[in-house]
């Protein structure tokens, strides 16, 4: 009879170890054994972030840190006004050995420019989030709610950036009045033919006085050219008088 209760209390202890291990194990896997070596970090965007998804890639410099876990709107996470409400939340998770955002090194690398952008991989359609430093970051957009985990403020890609330099072009060009600046030009050359016309007239006109002026000119040319030859001949004309008769002192 001992024996069987020997038997029963071997078998319960065992069962109990192997709940305990089990247990264990699933709260390990679950995040609680690792928890002190993840964090979390939120982003808000104000335009789309299509090919984004829970499990996408969040990058630093190119390499994997971590991968987004929620995508949903400010408004279903904080308290604020309707206009914030429509933005977008997304929160990612990365290991902090990875980023060192850790023992205060988060801010440091805010004050150094981390900013994240939401980036497409190539032609997929899927997107990423790029953490980097900026060497001229723009100030972090207001917000009127306090995050729950760290706050990495958003920057724009590249494509936004210049999408929205080339609606900001044909936004401009649209506001001209490319009519008037037509008639404008038209005016102009018609302005400038004309002048070029009474150019040409007045050139006709008075081309017998500018050949008479040039031939005045190479009749002035000849005439120094003869007297230069002179001086140089009989340097004395330039303190006397041309004479035929010859010097006193020559005699």
């Amino acid at each position: 009879m001992a024996s069987n209760h020997a038997s029963y209390a071997t078998i319960g202890l065992t069962v109990v170890l192997g709940i305990v291990a089990i247990t264990a194990t699933l709260v390990y896997i679950g995040g609680a054994g690792g928890a002190d070596r993840f964090m979390f970090a939120e982003t808000y965007y104000d335009r789309s972030v299509s090919g984004l998804s829970v499990g996408s890639t969040v990058n630093f410099r190119g390499v994997k840190v971590g991968e987004v876990k929620e995508i949903s709107f400010v408004g279903n996470k904080y308290e604020t006004s309707d206009d914030d409400a429509q933005r977008i939340y997304i929160l990612m998770a990365f290991r902090c050995d990875d980023l060192a955002l850790y023992s205060g090194k988060a801010k440091r690398l805010l004050d150094r420019g981390l900013r994240a952008t939401v980036t497409a991989s190539g032609v997929t359609g899927l997107s990423r989030i790029e953490l980097d430093l900026l060497k001229q970051a723009a100030p972090p957009p207001p917000i009127s709610w306090q995050p729950k985990n760290l706050y990495i403020p958003p920057a724009p890609s590249l494509m936004s950036s210049f999408s929205d330099s080339a609606t900001k072009v044909m936004n401009q060009i649209n506001k001209m009045d490319l009519d008037a600046a037509w008639s404008n030009i038209h005016v102009a050359v018609e302005s400038v033919s004309r002048a070029t016309e009474s150019a040409m007239t007045t050139l006709e006109t008075r081309r017998a006085d500018f050949s008479r002026i040039i031939e005045n000119i190479a009749e002035a040319s000849e005439s120094l050219r003869e007297l230069a030859a002179e001086l140089k001949r009989n340097p004395s004309l330039l303190l006397r008088e041309r004479t035929e008769a010859p010097l006193d002192e020559t005699r």
